[in-house]
């Protein structure tokens, strides 16, 4: 509960810098292709929390700022903290990555397509780096929006992992809308992950993501988990 409390303090701290959002980034658990407009920064920060206290991972915590050098190309910079059962926080990694939109730049409607790279630098040398790829798709009608995810990853000096992640929200109203996100790997069942989510912003000024929903274990059972999100723009740019 401190960690709830303190992300809580961090919201209504940064409120009142805020001016008008555009992030573009949609989901929890699916990357959007979308990029911020040029000299636009954005701090991102996502969150996982375990409910159920026998798990080994109790909670995770995400830091990250995106910013965009041209309507096709952004990079992020963001960190990796974790919270295992009985131990104190602990500093994962660093990972800084590059966003590049592959179609129109110019266009808001429609279907879009964008890949990722990442690179996560671990801070122990007894962890081994990771390398990730995303090509993203997302599109649009009406109230409806659907997202998904090609990922391919690769441990340092060990194997490599394909899978996917698909996302899908309806807006109920001009500030609040409700959808259903998964993730998991193609080549076994351990890790995947579905949720419920709710997707919220508030006079074009902050976004807040939240969802409930429970990731796969080795036994085949489901811990269930809370993910937060929450997306402020820092400084505008050139539209």
């Amino acid at each position: 509960m401190y960690f709830s409390r303190s992300l809580c303090v961090l919201v209504l701290a940064l409120l009142p810098s805020l001016a008008l959002a555009h992030h573009g980034q949609d989901f929890l658990l699916v990357e959007s292709p979308a990029i911020p407009h040029p000299g636009q920064v954005y701090l991102i920060a996502n969150a996982d929390v375990a409910l159920d206290g026998d798990a080994e991972e109790q909670a995770g915590f995400e830091p990250a700022l995106l910013f965009s050098v041209s309507p096709r190309v952004a990079f992020e910079l963001h960190a990796h903290t974790e919270k295992l059962a009985g131990d104190s926080w602990r500093y994962e990694a660093t990972a800084p990555a590059v966003h590049l939109l592959l179609t129109d730049p110019h266009r808001h409607d429609g279907l879009k397509v964008g890949l990722s790279a990442e690179y996560e630098i671990a801070s122990h040398a007894d962890d081994a780096d990771n390398a990730e790829v995303r090509l993203a798709f997302e599109d649009s009608r009406d109230a409806n929006k659907w997202a998904a995810n090609l990922i391919a990853s690769h441990e340092q000096g060990g194997d490599s992992d394909f899978g996917a992640a698909l996302g899908f929200r309806r807006q109920l109203r001009d500030s609040f809308a409700l959808g259903v996100e998964g993730q998991g790997s193609f080549r076994h069942a351990e890790g995947g992950e579905v949720l419920f989510a709710g997707y919220y912003e508030h006079a074009q000024t902050f976004a807040f993501k939240f969802g409930v929903g429970g990731v796969r274990g080795e036994d085949s059972g489901y811990t269930p988990m809370l993910r937060l999100g929450l997306v402020l723009r820092l400084r505008d740019g050139k539209h």
